[in-house]
């Protein structure tokens, strides 16, 4: 036996020296055991086969180079469970001794299932550096609970890894789940909203056109689906009633209709239109529109004189009013007054021509504004002075006043006597001629005629009754002696003296203040 072991001893050294040639130094085959002991091999995982057998360093001194042995099991695997569910895992056919790698899974579940678990042992050589998702780590052992999937579903799982020793590092992985199956019911809700438009401003009397936009925005149809309008005071429908309906009938998830609410404006005023929507499976919603019953109006008044005299000045007042709802702005009152007239004042206009122009920025709601203007003329007759009044607002207006300017009466009178000169006894007759030469009628033409002691009045003849008394003829008044109109008189005198007799005629009326004398010369023989 010693014989033995000394020979077995030295065939060993000869391997040694003979596999030790290429070395720099003689360490390696001097010393009974290497220098860095090998690495203790990976011990057997009593619940995930194959073990893991790697390659480590020969006791003695290394070779030039390894040859690590093929690994036993693919870089990737998939695991088909009978319970409904699928587990790919893949990982690098080769990693760097110190370098990190991935596994990763892909769990899919072929039919809905629960209590799905997967889990994954690491061999002995690697370390745990992370994972995600993040995974129960207990030592070597990490554990997904991934609970319930539904069929078809897939997850992603992956775990970083340190490789730390050499060979085959091999990670099992199992997974468990419990088949299921499902009974299931909607609960849905239909949700009405609505919105309500219309106009904001209209006048007494026009139409009201409302339009309301009902939309189920819920989660199932909303059933007998009915859009309520109360009119509220202001406003009238054709049919007399205070409250309107319509019937949407089923509106669908999503599905939107309209419906038009038509009414009249009754009174000024603002009013706030309701609408309450409502069906037989869902909450009842409402939506309002405002307007406002205003209207726009403007009193325009002028005053002045009915007559006035020419030469003198008539005063007119216009009376602007805003008898409206609203503001009524850049506010424009325009005087044009007769061609045959002039514009003598306008206090606070501008007075271009015949024309007067007054601005008012604002005119509010009840506001007035009184503006003065003073005309003349010489002219005759009856002439008509308009004034308009304009806005920004269409709201415009106009008005007139009509004066008469009176002209005035001018009387003339003409005495002729027939038969000139006369002897004594002998009779003549005087023509008395009153013409209006004026533009105006004149009254009360009262007509007297006095004669001389030579001449005696007998009779006297004309348009009104002739009085004699002594040696004087008055003629009753003329009522009226329109503009260029004449009247004549008559009278009829015999001579009794001789002489130059003087008659002399007075002409008065109520235009004329101090009588018209004139005299007719006789010569009586």
């Amino acid at each position: 036996m010693n014989k033995l072991g000394t020979f077995v001893a030295a065939l060993s050294l000869g391997m040694a020296a003979l596999f030790s040639t290429g070395c720099s130094d003689s360490r390696c085959c001097d010393q009974p055991v290497c220098e860095q002991p090998c690495p203790p091999a990976c011990a057997p995982n009593p619940e995930c086969q194959p073990d893991c057998q790697p390659v480590c360093p020969s006791p003695c001194c290394e070779p030039l180079c390894k040859v690590l042995p093929k690994c036993k099991h693919p870089a990737s695997n998939k695991l088909c469970c009978a319970d409904g569910i699928n587990v790919f895992a893949k990982n690098p056919s080769l990693c760097m001794l110190g370098d990190q790698y991935p596994l990763e899974f892909v769990i899919e579940a072929c039919d809905s299932v629960c209590d799905v678990v997967v889990t994954t042992h690491l061999p002995d050589g690697v370390s745990f550096v992370k994972s995600t998702p993040e995974a129960k780590v207990e030592g070597k052992k990490l554990t997904w609970i991934i609970g319930s999937m539904d069929k078809g579903q897939c997850i992603n799982a992956k775990v970083w890894l340190k490789c730390e020793c050499e060979g085959e590092l091999c990670a099992c992985f199992c997974a468990t789940a419990t088949p299921v199956r499902f009974c299931s019911l909607l609960c849905a809700k239909p949700v009405l909203v609505c919105s309500k438009c219309g106009p904001e401003e209209v006048c007494p009397g026009d139409p009201v056109t409302y339009t309301v936009t009902v939309t189920n925005r819920g989660s199932c149809a909303a059933e007998d689906v009915v859009v309520t309008d109360n009119v509220p005071d202001g406003l009238e429908h054709a049919s007399g009633q205070r409250t309107v309906c319509a019937r949407l009938g089923t509106l669908q998830p999503c599905e939107t209709k309209t419906v038009c609410f038509n009414f009249c404006a009754a009174k000024r005023g603002k009013v706030c239109n309701t609408v309450v929507v409502s069906a037989c499976n869902a909450d009842s919603t409402s939506c309002q529109a405002n307007t406002c019953i205003c209207c726009c109006a403007v009193d325009l008044v002028k005053t002045g004189p009915k007559e006035v005299m020419i030469g003198k000045n008539a005063d007119f007042q216009i009376v602007a009013t805003n008898k409206g709802d609203k503001n009524l702005t850049d506010v424009v009152v325009s005087d044009c007054a007769p061609n045959s007239t002039a514009i003598v004042s306008a206090q606070g206009a501008t007075i271009n021509g015949n024309q007067a122009v007054w601005r008012l920025k604002e005119l509010k709601p009840g506001e007035k504004a009184t503006f003065n203007i003073t005309l003349n003329t010489c002219t005759p007759g009856c002439f008509t002075n308009r004034v308009n009044l304009t806005n920004c607002q269409q709201c415009n207006a106009c008005a007139e006043a009509t004066t008469r300017w009176k002209g005035r009466p001018a009387l003339n009178v003409c005495v002729t006597d027939e038969n000139d000169p006369v002897c004594v006894g002998d009779c003549t007759n005087y023509r008395i001629n009153v013409v209006n030469q004026g533009h105006e009628a004149d009254s009360n033409v009262v007509v007297v005629v006095k004669f001389p002691p030579e001449i005696q009045p007998t009779a006297g003849n004309g348009p009104t009754k002739a009085t004699v008394s002594g040696q004087t003829v008055t003629f009753a008044p003329i009522p009226n002696l329109p503009a260029r109109q004449s009247v004549e008189y008559r009278v009829d005198a015999k001579a009794k003296s001789s002489g130059d007799a003087r008659v002399n005629v007075e002409v008065s009326s109520d235009s004329i203040r101090n009588p018209i004398l004139t005299q007719e010369s006789t010569i009586v023989n």
